[in-house]
């Protein structure tokens, strides 16, 4: 390892973004198996936030310092990214349809089933998810300068403040 790249320990930035963002979205699921469908689209919509900013952050102050000879060109990630955002677009106007619904349903039956219709439709966001999370621990992480990790992730976690969701 050189002096630019990062020490094992610094995969831990990435990962406490990513057990941030992670967190949201399991909050919002349980209100989703709750079928609180207006409180998981709430859920849903900050997270469906704090994701684009994380997005954002990665797009513009850490992928262009990926050095040569990386495990995973900047394409990859960026590609990653753009399906991430278009899965969750998707699953957010899912998510919000089921919210407007009204009457929303109140048999049993028919009530799990749209419970049971959210999770499935969350399934291939939370893979893709999965995935990129792991790859960017695996290696960007690692691959990145310290200094321009710590400057891109401070301050910028999930929680802090920012404009109001959709």
């Amino acid at each position: 390892m050189n002096s630019t790249t990062a020490p094992a320990s610094t995969a831990s930035l990435f990962e406490q973004q990513h057990e941030q963002l992670d967190a949201q979205l399991h909050a919002h699921l349980l209100d989703v198996i709750g079928g609180d469908f207006e409180a998981a689209l709430q859920r849903l919509q900050l997270w469906r936030t704090a994701l684009a900013r994380h997005i954002d952050i990665e797009n513009t102050l850490l992928l262009p310092h990926i050095p040569e000879g990386a495990r995973w060109a900047e394409r990859v990630y960026r590609v990653e990214h753009d399906r991430i955002a278009l899965l969750a677009d998707e699953y957010l106007d899912r998510v919000r349809a089921a919210a407007r619904c009204r009457p929303q349903p109140q048999d049993g039956r028919e009530r799990r089933e749209a419970i049971l219709a959210l999770v499935d439709s969350a399934h291939a966001l939370r893979h893709v998810l999965e995935h990129h999370h792991e790859r960017e621990h695996t290696a960007l992480a690692h691959e990145l300068p310290l200094d321009i990790q710590l400057a891109a992730w401070s301050g910028s976690g999930p929680d802090a403040p920012e404009s109001s969701p959709d």
